[in-house]
């Protein structure tokens, strides 16, 4: 992979790369604690690499809605809840 990094014009630039690097990160992140995590709790089902990476990126998505200034967790159970729902109507 050679892709070359381009440096960022300006302020809304840089803050745009450095919230894809930092979301790219955690959603890495989240995909290990989560397969670790269904292999502990009694009675879960196994989440393989391609399951857990999905659910980490939708989670990271909730934690996003959930900690912003109008966010709350009512906020992102709201936003899980009506993932997706407009596919299947």
């Amino acid at each position: 992979m050679d892709e070359q990094v381009d440096h960022p014009s300006n302020t809304r630039e840089f803050m745009a790369m450095w919230n894809s690097v930092t979301a790219d990160h955690l959603t890495h992140k989240l995909t290990g604690v989560l397969r670790g995590l269904s292999a502990r709790l009694p009675d879960a089902p196994p989440l393989d690499e391609a399951q857990a990476a999905a659910l980490s990126a939708l989670l990271i998505r909730a934690f996003q809605v959930s900690a912003s200034p109008e966010g709350g967790v009512h906020a992102a159970v709201q936003f899980l809840a009506e993932y997706g729902a407009d596919a299947h109507a």
